[in-house]
């Protein structure tokens, strides 16, 4: 970009992100990344079928899946996927020109802010790719689980985490939780922290690991449980039959 402003560089690249041999890219890398997330979460829908005590009924749903909603959930992700992966380029750029606005201000040489151009763009190029596969990954997954539990008449799972060091204090007091899907908790506001996630469901957090693990029958949950009570915003120990009464209500 020797020569060009800041900004004629950025509207260089926000051009080049609609040129035709991109989008083509981009929707291609889409379409794997959904559906390799899409055949992930399918095997692990069949084993819990298998378990269940209406493994006949499920295991015909799911073969009906693509031809009712899902087929349009699926074509949804890849779009949203698609832009997002287009993106990156360009927003790299923006984090990298508020970065040379910063070095600038505080006195940089050109010949300074020139070097660093060149090599933060790429580690800002690999952070957002890297974001992208951890991020929209899980956020794909949990879509996929939600309109399959949609499809199948489910209305809550369990809040799962990796149940590691790295789990979040917030995501590891949902672990196990019975969540239900009309009614999403703020893990954070939970665990009396100030954040701007609002309310969400298991692995549409940022960098979230966390998964949900449907309830294929409720009778063959295990009471007390611990229940996300939308109506006190709080999670609860919970025996059966208030269980159910608040499950008619979700």
């Amino acid at each position: 970009m020797p020569g060009q402003s800041l900004e004629d560089w950025l509207q260089e690249l926000a051009d080049r992100t609609k040129a035709a041999d991109v989008q083509e890219a981009s929707d291609l890398l889409a379409r794997r990344m959904v559906a390799w997330t899409n055949v992930k979460n399918a095997r692990t829908w069949r084993e819990a079928a298998a378990k269940s005590q209406k493994s006949r009924e499920l295991y015909r749903l799911l073969q009906e899946e693509m031809r009712r909603g899902l087929g349009v959930r699926v074509t949804n992700l890849v779009a949203a996927n698609a832009a997002y992966i287009s993106s990156v380029p360009v927003e790299a750029a923006r984090t990298l020109v508020g970065e040379v606005a910063r070095a600038q201000q505080a006195g940089s040489r050109p010949a300074t802010v020139t070097k660093m151009m060149r090599a933060r763009f790429p580690e800002l190029l690999r952070s957002r790719v890297q974001l992208i596969s951890r991020t929209e990954t899980s956020k794909a997954s949990a879509a996929l689980t939600e309109a399959r539990a949609a499809e199948l008449d489910l209305s809550c799972y369990r809040w799962r985490t990796s149940k590691d060091a790295r789990v979040r204090d917030s995501h590891r007091l949902m672990e196990g939780v019975v969540v239900f899907y009309s009614h999403p908790p703020s893990p954070e506001k939970l665990d009396g922290l100030s954040s701007t996630l609002g309310h969400y469901h298991a692995g549409q957090a940022p960098n979230d690991r966390c998964y949900q693990e449907p309830c294929l029958d409720l009778d063959a949950l295990s009471f007390p449980a611990k229940v996300y009570d939308w109506r006190s915003d709080s999670v609860v120990h919970m025996n059966k039959q208030p269980f159910l009464q608040l499950a008619q209500t979700a």
